[in-house]
């Protein structure tokens, strides 16, 4: 889903979607044989010729069904800064070191820009060789929808049939099978998305668009088969991806092979969200699955343990896929191999099978604010104050309103403070001020630590440096100057 597709808003909070939209690129040439000359004259042989039996369609019955998804590098650009794994083509090398995990994977997705655009003919035969020699399913995520003239160009999931067509050809190719065609959010993009050059169709319009992309599919692909990823952000509800489900049954004649959730992990009832589509989407006999990744972690080790722990929170709450999606449209992992690193992509997999308990324990310690008690001076309700010091970048504190406004973590005890780390959440970017205080009692005397200022933007990182060493309780954050209304994706402070 790849899916890498982030657009915040702090007013309106998007969940990122699969797949970034497709890079303006020429087509590779496509060479083709000619047919051999007819030759005249009788038959040699009156035996009747000989078809082949038409491929079974892809087994997909295993319970969980483990799929695997790392992103491939692609050219950076707006909404991507970043190139996927750099170690992902060695994934299909012979005897390549995830043996063990290789072997638990049912489904490996690759993402249709990737294969449509920027793999080379080499690469592509690669991939599609190290997939089949491993016994895994072949499956490429693809924006279904054609648009029209007055909407969707440029938007996710309008990549239409004719880039369909173009991963189908390349595929061929490269002497591969597109066996299972997962969809890139067409429900969200085209009916609830309201950003620039929003369609927002009714849902039986895209339901309409996507059967008669899945017909052109078939004409190519008999067999394949056709399920869909959606994204949960507010105001996406239940029994709307319910109804949705039932119009895809209704314009195509057959139900969803399968529906994928791409969580918004910051909406605090995206547990309650999960359950209520697992429950409907079983009781329309389509299989469910949730998609597991660390968001925009900092480090392979950080991404991972984030994936990790957000596996046991669904089981928390009660959920059990039937489909388990590891995947990455993020700038980490940045290593999938090998399978013997806990920190790498091809190990978390092992260790959902394995030990799964094991998921929870990557947490970074050295961060003094982790789990810490908060205070602010305003809130929103699915964005509370202690989601900046949970160890997870796709969850935020939002003040709901802008400047002036303040963070005030609590630490318990008094501590040594070498560092201070914020990481931004911004919408639009612009100049900021914040002043950095720091008070050993509640009601003691504050301290100015340091005061940062600059021009900044989603996801950026800002630090400050604390010389001489502070000794504080109470770490508090007033944002002054800003954009934007005033909020933070995580607080990390480090001692000395």
């Amino acid at each position: 889903m790849n899916r890498s597709r982030l657009a915040l808003g702090l007013v309106t909070l998007l969940m990122a979607s699969a797949c970034g939209t497709p890079v303006p690129t020429t087509a590779p040439e496509i060479k083709t044989q000619a047919p051999a000359p007819a030759t005249s004259g009788p038959p040699t042989s009156s035996t009747p010729p000989t078809t082949s039996p038409a491929p079974s369609p892809a087994d997909l019955s295993a319970r969980p069904l483990i799929w695997f998804a790392p992103l491939p590098p692609m050219p950076t650009g707006p909404g991507r800064q970043y190139i996927g794994s750099e170690d992902f083509m060695d994934l299909f090398e012979p005897g390549a070191a995830w043996g063990a995990a290789s072997s638990r994977i049912g489904v490996f997705k690759l993402y249709g820009e990737w294969v449509a655009y920027h793999a080379t003919p080499d690469e592509l035969r690669a991939a599609v060789e190290g997939i089949r020699a491993r016994g895994l399913v072949l499956a490429v995520e693809m924006g279904p929808l054609d648009p029209p003239p007055e909407c969707g160009e440029g938007i996710e999931s309008f990549a239409g049939i004719d880039e369909g067509k173009l991963i189908s050809r390349r595929l061929r190719e490269a002497g591969g099978r597109l066996q299972v065609i997962a969809l890139d959010e067409p429900y969200y993009f085209a009916h609830v998305y309201a950003g620039p050059n929003a369609c927002r169709w009714p849902v039986e319009r895209v339901a309409q668009g996507v059967a008669g992309f899945v017909t052109a599919m078939r004409q190519e692909w008999p067999e394949v088969i056709v399920g869909d990823t959606e994204p949960t952000p507010s105001p996406i509800e239940f029994p709307e991806l319910a109804a949705w489900l039932d119009a895809y049954r209704a314009a195509t004649g057959e139900p969803f092979a399968f529906i994928h959730l791409d969580i918004d992990w910051s909406r605090l009832s995206w547990g309650d969200l999960a359950i209520d589509v697992e429950r409907e989407a079983r009781a329309r006999g389509v299989p469910f699955g949730m998609i597991y990744n660390g968001g925009a972690a900092a480090s392979d080790t950080q991404w991972s343990g984030i994936a990790g722990r957000r596996v046991l929170m669904y089981r928390t709450v009660g959920g059990k896929e039937d489909h388990v999606l590891f995947q990455s449209w993020n700038d980490k992992p940045d290593r999938a191999l090998p399978e013997t690193d806990p920190t790498t992509f091809t190990a978390l997999v092992n260790r959902y099978v394995v030990d799964p308990e094991s998921l929870a324990g990557q947490v970074d310690r050295t961060n003094l604010a982790y789990a810490t008690p908060t205070g602010a001076s305003s809130t929103i309700n699915d964005m509370p104050a202690h989601q900046a010091v949970d160890g997870d970048p796709d969850t935020i504190w939002n003040a709901g309103a802008g400047p002036p406004a303040w963070i005030r973590v609590d630490l318990r005890e008094p501590k040594t403070i070498a560092a201070i780390r914020l990481l931004v959440a911004q919408d639009p970017a612009g100049r900021t001020r914040h002043v950095i205080t720091c008070q050993v009692r509640s009601n003691g005397k504050a301290t100015v630590l340091g005061t940062l200022t600059g021009t900044t933007r989603d996801l950026d990182t800002l630090e400050l440096k604390v010389e001489p060493a502070a000794r504080c309780r109470f770490v508090r954050i007033e944002t002054r100057v800003s954009p934007s209304w005033v909020a933070w994706r995580e607080i990390e402070i480090s001692g000395s």
